[in-house]
C-alpha cells in the first residue's frame, strides 16, 4: 500500500535523526525499567516482571510488537503495530507518545528486529543504559547479551552481573 510507504519513509527519517544525537550514560539509579519484545514469541509478560523484580526496579514499562492490529495498550502495557505510525508519519498512540517522553534507567530489547518500527522505538526510548541481543544493530545498545532468546534465565542472570558492575 502506498501508505507504508509513507509510514517506512517517516520511521527511517526519524530513524537517522536519532542516530545522529548523543545522549548521556551516567550509572544510575534502579527506579525504572522499560522492555521491548516480540507479542508473538512471548504470550505472557510474566518473565519480565520477574526480571524486573530480580534486578530490582520499582516501575516498569512494556512495549509489545504484535501483528494483531486490534490489540489494546495500557499505561503500563503498550502494544505496537502498523497502526502505531500515522500513515503520513508520526505516532498515533498517546500511549507510546508518554512512553517516548519518560525517562527511563534501563531499557532490554529482547525482540529480533523484523521491521522499521522496532529500530525506531528501541533508538526513540530515552534510557540511561539500553542492553540488547548482538543480532541487533549496534545503535539499539550499550550492552549486549550473546544468548538465545529462550535462554531467559541465563539472559537475566548475565545482566545483573554486568549492571553490578557497570553501576558500582
Amino acid at each position: 500500500m502506498i501508505f507504508n510507504v509513507f509510514k517506512s519513509r517517516w520511521l527511517r527519517k526519524q530513524q537517522e535523526k536519532l542516530r545522529k544525537e548523543t545522549r548521556e550514560r551516567p550509572p544510575g539509579k534502579r527506579s525504572s525499567m522499560v522492555v521491548l519484545y516480540d507479542v508473538e514469541l512471548e504470550k505472557s509478560t510474566l518473565f519480565l516482571e520477574q526480571w524486573s523484580k530480580a534486578l530490582g526496579f520499582k516501575k516498569l514499562t512494556v512495549l509489545g510488537f504484535t501483528e494483531d492490529g486490534k490489540a489494546v495498550s495500557t499505561a503500563s502495557r503498550v502494544m505496537l503495530n502498523s497502526k502505531t505510525i500515522k500513515w503520513s508519519g508520526g505516532i498515533a498512540d498517546p500511549f507510546l507518545e508518554d512512553v517516548l517522553k519518560s525517562n527511563y534507567d534501563l531499557q532490554i530489547n529482547f525482540f529480533n528486529p523484523k521491521e522499521d518500527l522496532h529500530n525506531f522505538v528501541a533508538l526513540a526510548l530515552k534510557a540511561t543504559i539500553k542492553v540488547g541481543l548482538p543480532s541487533q544493530e549496534q545503535e539499539l545498545y550499550d550492552l549486549a547479551i550473546d544468548v538465545n532468546m529462550e535462554q531467559k534465565d541465563l539472559f537475566i542472570t548475565e545482566l545483573k552481573k554486568y549492571l553490578n558492575i557497570i553501576t558500582k
